[in-house]
């Protein structure tokens, strides 16, 4: 993964570690919440209650609880805090590294199924009938039971339970979607395609047109595209992925403000400034006093 993961998440193998799992329970400390991002996971609640925040461009908080055999979906681009309040609370999760599942050529079909939600501007959150939940766990629990050792066909038996797994969950996605498509369309296909790219070059390439390029597709033609699957623009995804690296940056290391600004791309600190606080309604170094205050 290109970022730290919770504690209780582990390789599933030391030799491929690409593909994560683990479970944990409340009641969790407040100051040490669950975060979740820049991965695909997959969230279920065992137990009791689970409480999800996701922050938004600008870093409004949208609240979500979970409840036994919810199941909660993340993509790269998304972010979420859960909290345990209780000591009945559970969850398990399993989570695979993008570049990862970039390579396996059943992520599509369950990618497909997750840009719906995405698009319609909502939360991959569904609950789960008994008989599906049942199954999601049982095929989960390979994952858990996976002898961590330096088997020869190690590799190829870890991506065919990973295709079933995303298989699996990609048909229970499709269940709870009304209308949802059934096969990929081309549009999703360009889409995560450029999310890959943009997940890879975000602090780069600002503009529109280098993605485009590496596509082999005209801006306009990108543009219409993912306005077309997400109802929101190209500009929009890229200020996302480089605003909550602005906030990381912020909150968790001691970069200034300037050295920030050119890990960003930015062509000044100025410039930096301007784009933070057309998308959070205030500074950078206010945010970080106030970060720092609490």
């Amino acid at each position: 993964m290109k970022t730290a993961l919770p504690d209780f998440l582990h390789p599933v193998s030391n030799g491929i570690p690409v593909i994560y799992c683990g479970r944990t329970n409340g009641p969790t400390d407040p100051e040490h919440s669950i975060v979740l991002e820049r991965g695909f996971h997959f969230v279920l609640c065992t137990g009791g209650r689970i409480s999800v925040a996701e922050p938004d461009i600008q870093q409004h908080e949208r609240e979500h609880s979970m409840h036994e055999g919810d199941m909660l979906l993340l993509s790269p681009s998304r972010t979420a805090t859960l909290q345990l309040p209780g000591a009945d609370d559970a969850l398990e999760c399993i989570s695979l590294d993008p570049d990862y599942f970039d390579t396996l050529p059943d992520g599509q079909p369950l990618y497909n199924q997750l840009s719906g939600y995405m698009g319609d501007g909502r939360t991959a959150l569904v609950h789960l009938e008994q008989p599906e939940y049942e199954a999601l766990r049982h095929t989960a629990s390979l994952f858990f039971l996976y002898p961590n050792g330096g088997g020869l066909y190690d590799e190829d038996m870890l991506r065919h339970l990973c295709s079933l797994y995303l298989l699996q969950t990609a048909q229970l996605l499709y269940r709870h979607r009304a209308n949802a498509p059934a096969f990929v369309k081309r549009p999703n296909e360009i889409f995560r395609n450029f999310k890959r790219l943009a997940v890879k070059n975000y602090r780069s390439a600002h503009d529109i047109a280098f993605y485009a390029a590496r596509l082999h597709i005209s801006p306009t033609y990108l543009s219409r595209i993912v306005k077309q699957v997400t109802g929101r623009t190209v500009r929009a995804h890229l200020a996302e992925l480089l605003c909550s690296d602005a906030r990381r940056l912020l909150n968790c290391s001691d970069l200034d403000i300037k050295e920030i600004a050119d890990t960003l791309g930015f062509s000044d600190q100025s410039a930096f400034g301007k784009f933070f606080v057309r998308q959070t309604g205030c500074s950078p170094l206010r945010f970080r006093r106030e970060k720092t205050a609490r």
